[in-house]
């Protein structure tokens, strides 16, 4: 019993947590590496810190999705699709 409560808790955090993650998609228009920024074609860009990795495929014209912390929006990974 006490392990079925512990997995359904602990199954309720993972889903809230995910739920409340946000994210921003498009395609690059560039990216400068010298200051981390993504420029999307919308017109929308990104400033990156420097704790997230950059993947070696992110190059113009590629599909993004870029996952942002729920609690201040800053980026937290970019994902190349």
């Amino acid at each position: 019993m006490n392990t079925v409560a512990l997995s359904t808790a602990a199954l309720a955090l993972l889903v809230a947590g995910s739920a409340s993650a946000a994210s921003l998609s498009g395609t690059v228009q560039d990216y400068d590496a010298r200051t981390g920024v993504i420029r999307l074609q919308d017109g929308k860009s990104v400033a990156l810190p420097v704790s997230v990795p950059v993947p070696a495929n992110l190059t113009s014209g590629a599909s993004v999705n870029i996952l942002l912390n729920a609690d201040n929006n800053e980026p937290r990974a970019v994902l190349v699709r």
